[in-house]
Protein backbone atom coordinates (compact mmCIF):
# COMPACT_ATOMS: atom_id res chain seq x y z
CA UNK A 1 0.00 0.00 0.00
CA UNK A 2 1.27 3.46 -0.87
CA UNK A 3 0.98 6.29 1.67
CA UNK A 4 2.54 9.52 2.92
CA UNK A 5 3.98 10.38 6.33
CA UNK A 6 1.91 13.20 7.86
CA UNK A 7 3.45 13.16 11.34
CA UNK A 8 6.65 11.85 12.89
CA UNK A 9 8.24 12.41 16.30
CA UNK A 10 11.91 11.53 16.33
CA UNK A 11 11.96 11.54 20.13
CA UNK A 12 9.67 8.55 20.64
CA UNK A 13 9.97 7.16 17.10
CA UNK A 14 6.23 7.23 16.44
CA UNK A 15 4.31 8.71 13.52
CA UNK A 16 1.25 8.65 11.30
CA UNK A 17 0.85 7.64 7.67
CA UNK A 18 -2.05 8.78 5.50
CA UNK A 19 -3.11 5.97 3.13
CA UNK A 20 -6.45 5.16 1.51
CA UNK A 21 -8.17 7.96 3.48
CA UNK A 22 -6.95 6.43 6.73
CA UNK A 23 -4.40 7.50 9.31
CA UNK A 24 -2.21 4.55 10.22
CA UNK A 25 0.18 4.79 13.20
CA UNK A 26 3.67 3.34 12.87
CA UNK A 27 6.85 3.08 14.92
CA UNK A 28 10.52 3.29 14.07
CA UNK A 29 10.78 -0.49 14.51
CA UNK A 30 8.67 -0.83 11.35
CA UNK A 31 11.03 1.36 9.30
CA UNK A 32 12.99 -0.44 6.57
CA UNK A 33 15.03 2.35 4.95
CA UNK A 34 18.45 3.81 5.70
CA UNK A 35 17.21 7.42 5.65
CA UNK A 36 15.22 8.45 8.74
CA UNK A 37 11.44 9.02 8.44
CA UNK A 38 10.30 12.57 7.70
CA UNK A 39 7.01 14.34 7.11
CA UNK A 40 5.76 14.24 3.48
CA UNK A 41 7.87 11.21 2.56
CA UNK A 42 6.04 8.77 0.29
CA UNK A 43 6.20 5.23 1.62
CA UNK A 44 5.18 1.69 0.84
CA UNK A 45 3.68 -0.12 3.83
CA UNK A 46 2.67 -3.71 4.49
CA UNK A 47 -0.19 -4.24 6.93
CA UNK A 48 -1.15 -7.12 9.17
CA UNK A 49 -4.76 -6.20 9.78
CA UNK A 50 -4.57 -2.56 10.82
CA UNK A 51 -0.97 -2.77 12.06
CA UNK A 52 1.99 -2.09 9.76
CA UNK A 53 4.67 -4.77 9.65
CA UNK A 54 7.05 -2.77 7.44
CA UNK A 55 7.31 0.80 6.17
CA UNK A 56 9.70 1.57 3.31
CA UNK A 57 10.56 4.96 1.84
CA UNK A 58 9.82 5.36 -1.89
CA UNK A 59 12.86 7.02 -3.48
CA UNK A 60 12.64 10.13 -5.67
CA UNK A 61 13.78 8.31 -8.82
CA UNK A 62 10.96 5.75 -8.44
CA UNK A 63 8.40 8.55 -8.05
CA UNK A 64 9.76 10.36 -11.10
CA UNK A 65 9.66 7.20 -13.20
CA UNK A 66 6.06 6.62 -12.13
CA UNK A 67 5.13 10.20 -13.08
CA UNK A 68 6.87 9.82 -16.44
CA UNK A 69 5.10 6.51 -17.08
CA UNK A 70 1.75 8.06 -16.18
CA UNK A 71 2.42 11.01 -18.48
CA UNK A 72 3.44 8.69 -21.30
CA UNK A 73 0.22 6.74 -20.81
CA UNK A 74 -1.86 9.91 -20.98
CA UNK A 75 -0.08 11.10 -24.11
CA UNK A 76 -0.43 7.65 -25.62
CA UNK A 77 -4.17 7.69 -24.92
CA UNK A 78 -4.44 11.13 -26.49
CA UNK A 79 -2.51 9.91 -29.50
CA UNK A 80 -4.73 6.88 -29.83
CA UNK A 81 -7.83 9.06 -29.72
CA UNK A 82 -6.36 11.28 -32.41
CA UNK A 83 -5.60 8.30 -34.63
CA UNK A 84 -9.16 7.03 -34.15
CA UNK A 85 -10.42 10.44 -35.22
CA UNK A 86 -8.29 10.28 -38.34
CA UNK A 87 -9.55 6.80 -39.07
CA UNK A 88 -13.18 7.87 -38.68
CA UNK A 89 -12.68 10.95 -40.84
CA UNK A 90 -10.92 9.16 -43.68
CA UNK A 91 -11.59 5.42 -43.63
CA UNK A 92 -10.14 5.00 -47.09
CA UNK A 93 -6.82 6.61 -46.14
CA UNK A 94 -5.89 4.89 -42.87
CA UNK A 95 -2.43 3.95 -44.14
CA UNK A 96 -1.72 7.57 -45.03
CA UNK A 97 -2.02 8.83 -41.39
CA UNK A 98 1.48 7.74 -40.29
CA UNK A 99 2.92 9.04 -43.56
CA UNK A 100 1.24 12.41 -43.01
CA UNK A 101 2.70 12.61 -39.50
CA UNK A 102 6.19 11.85 -40.78
CA UNK A 103 5.84 14.46 -43.50
CA UNK A 104 4.65 17.03 -40.97
CA UNK A 105 7.64 16.43 -38.70
CA UNK A 106 10.23 16.10 -41.44
CA UNK A 107 13.38 13.97 -41.62
CA UNK A 108 15.82 16.49 -40.03
CA UNK A 109 13.61 16.81 -36.94
CA UNK A 110 13.11 13.05 -36.65
CA UNK A 111 16.86 12.40 -36.90
CA UNK A 112 17.79 15.12 -34.38
CA UNK A 113 15.10 14.03 -31.94
CA UNK A 114 16.13 10.38 -32.32
CA UNK A 115 19.72 11.29 -31.44
CA UNK A 116 18.48 13.20 -28.38
CA UNK A 117 16.38 10.24 -27.22
CA UNK A 118 19.24 7.74 -27.65
CA UNK A 119 21.78 9.93 -25.85
CA UNK A 120 19.35 10.82 -23.04
CA UNK A 121 18.62 7.15 -22.39
CA UNK A 122 22.00 5.50 -22.89
CA UNK A 123 24.97 7.90 -23.05
CA UNK A 124 26.75 9.19 -19.91
CA UNK A 125 25.58 12.72 -19.11
CA UNK A 126 27.43 13.11 -15.80
CA UNK A 127 30.17 11.14 -14.04
CA UNK A 128 30.73 11.41 -10.29
CA UNK A 129 34.21 10.49 -9.07
CA UNK A 130 34.56 8.76 -5.73
CA UNK A 131 35.81 11.21 -3.06
CA UNK A 132 38.61 8.72 -2.37
CA UNK A 133 39.68 8.74 -6.03
CA UNK A 134 38.73 5.10 -6.59
CA UNK A 135 36.14 4.48 -9.28
CA UNK A 136 33.30 6.62 -10.54
CA UNK A 137 29.64 6.33 -11.47
CA UNK A 138 28.12 7.56 -14.70
CA UNK A 139 24.52 8.68 -15.11
CA UNK A 140 22.48 9.22 -18.25
CA UNK A 141 20.16 12.21 -18.51
CA UNK A 142 17.20 10.01 -17.53
CA UNK A 143 19.22 8.55 -14.66
CA UNK A 144 20.13 11.82 -12.95
CA UNK A 145 17.57 11.16 -10.21
CA UNK A 146 19.97 8.44 -9.02
CA UNK A 147 22.80 11.01 -9.05
CA UNK A 148 20.65 13.22 -6.83
CA UNK A 149 20.31 10.34 -4.38
CA UNK A 150 24.07 9.66 -4.46
CA UNK A 151 25.07 13.31 -3.98
CA UNK A 152 22.33 14.33 -1.54
CA UNK A 153 21.37 17.28 -3.74
CA UNK A 154 18.94 17.70 -6.60
CA UNK A 155 20.71 17.75 -9.98
CA UNK A 156 17.72 16.90 -12.09
CA UNK A 157 15.37 14.01 -12.64
CA UNK A 158 13.62 11.99 -15.29
CA UNK A 159 10.39 14.03 -15.41
CA UNK A 160 11.61 16.85 -17.68
CA UNK A 161 13.63 14.44 -19.79
CA UNK A 162 10.60 12.29 -20.51
CA UNK A 163 8.64 15.41 -21.36
CA UNK A 164 11.39 16.25 -23.85
CA UNK A 165 11.30 12.75 -25.32
CA UNK A 166 7.53 12.82 -25.71
CA UNK A 167 7.38 16.43 -26.93
CA UNK A 168 7.58 15.44 -30.60
CA UNK A 169 4.09 13.93 -30.39
CA UNK A 170 2.35 17.22 -29.59
CA UNK A 171 2.70 18.87 -33.04
CA UNK A 172 1.38 15.68 -34.65
CA UNK A 173 -1.88 15.60 -32.70
CA UNK A 174 -2.38 19.31 -32.04
CA UNK A 175 -2.31 21.13 -35.36
CA UNK A 176 -1.57 24.53 -33.90
CA UNK A 177 1.47 26.73 -34.47
CA UNK A 178 2.07 26.97 -30.70
CA UNK A 179 2.45 23.17 -30.52
CA UNK A 180 5.93 23.49 -32.03
CA UNK A 181 7.04 25.27 -28.84
CA UNK A 182 7.01 21.83 -27.19
CA UNK A 183 10.23 21.15 -29.08
CA UNK A 184 12.01 23.49 -26.64
CA UNK A 185 11.54 20.89 -23.90
CA UNK A 186 14.55 18.70 -24.91
CA UNK A 187 16.80 21.76 -24.57
CA UNK A 188 15.28 22.61 -21.19
CA UNK A 189 15.75 19.02 -20.02
CA UNK A 190 19.41 19.13 -21.09
CA UNK A 191 20.29 22.50 -19.54
CA UNK A 192 18.28 22.29 -16.30
CA UNK A 193 20.55 19.72 -14.55
CA UNK A 194 23.57 21.98 -15.10
CA UNK A 195 21.71 24.92 -13.53
CA UNK A 196 20.57 22.71 -10.63
CA UNK A 197 24.15 21.55 -10.12
CA UNK A 198 25.55 25.09 -10.06
CA UNK A 199 22.88 26.21 -7.59
CA UNK A 200 23.50 23.18 -5.33
CA UNK A 201 27.27 23.77 -5.40
CA UNK A 202 26.76 27.46 -4.63
CA UNK A 203 24.52 26.70 -1.66
CA UNK A 204 26.99 24.10 -0.33
CA UNK A 205 29.89 26.54 -0.70
CA UNK A 206 27.96 29.33 1.07
CA UNK A 207 26.99 27.01 3.91
CA UNK A 208 30.58 25.85 4.35
CA UNK A 209 31.86 29.43 4.19
CA UNK A 210 29.45 30.53 6.92
CA UNK A 211 30.43 27.62 9.13
CA UNK A 212 34.14 27.07 8.47
CA UNK A 213 35.30 30.23 6.70
CA UNK A 214 35.53 31.48 3.13
CA UNK A 215 38.84 29.76 2.29
CA UNK A 216 37.68 26.32 3.41
CA UNK A 217 34.35 26.87 1.62
CA UNK A 218 36.15 27.61 -1.65
CA UNK A 219 38.39 24.54 -1.21
CA UNK A 220 35.39 22.28 -0.64
CA UNK A 221 33.57 23.78 -3.63
CA UNK A 222 36.69 23.12 -5.74
CA UNK A 223 36.85 19.51 -4.54
CA UNK A 224 33.18 19.01 -5.39
CA UNK A 225 33.77 20.45 -8.88
CA UNK A 226 36.72 18.09 -9.41
CA UNK A 227 34.50 15.10 -8.54
CA UNK A 228 32.04 15.95 -11.33
CA UNK A 229 32.74 15.37 -15.01
CA UNK A 230 30.49 16.25 -17.91
CA UNK A 231 29.95 13.16 -20.03
CA UNK A 232 29.90 12.71 -23.79
CA UNK A 233 26.14 12.28 -23.63
CA UNK A 234 25.67 15.84 -22.33
CA UNK A 235 27.30 17.28 -25.47
CA UNK A 236 25.32 14.99 -27.78
CA UNK A 237 22.06 15.80 -25.95
CA UNK A 238 22.86 19.51 -26.10
CA UNK A 239 23.64 19.55 -29.81
CA UNK A 240 20.60 17.46 -30.76
CA UNK A 241 18.33 19.50 -28.46
CA UNK A 242 19.58 22.75 -30.04
CA UNK A 243 18.72 21.44 -33.51
CA UNK A 244 15.27 20.31 -32.33
CA UNK A 245 14.64 23.67 -30.63
CA UNK A 246 15.77 25.61 -33.71
CA UNK A 247 13.39 23.65 -35.92
CA UNK A 248 10.56 24.21 -33.45
CA UNK A 249 11.16 27.97 -33.26
CA UNK A 250 11.43 28.22 -37.03
CA UNK A 251 8.06 26.54 -37.44
CA UNK A 252 6.48 28.82 -34.85
CA UNK A 253 7.81 31.96 -36.54
CA UNK A 254 7.69 30.72 -40.14
CA UNK A 255 5.02 28.00 -40.30
CA UNK A 256 4.83 25.93 -43.51
CA UNK A 257 2.27 27.10 -46.03
CA UNK A 258 1.09 23.59 -46.77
Amino acid sequence: MRGRIIHYNGTDGKGLISANRRQIPFEISHWQSEIAPAINQVVDLVLDGDTPTSVTRVTDDVLLKEKATDLAGKLGAAGGAALHSLRDAAPGNISQAPTGALQRLGKPLLVAHGIFVFSALFLPYLSVQSPFGVGSRSFSLTGLAEASEAMGASVGGAFWTWLGILSIALPVFWRNRAAWLALLLPLLATVKPGIDLLLAAGKASDAMSDTLGADIGRQIAKQIAEMLHVGFGAWVCGFAALVVAAIGLKRVLLPPTA
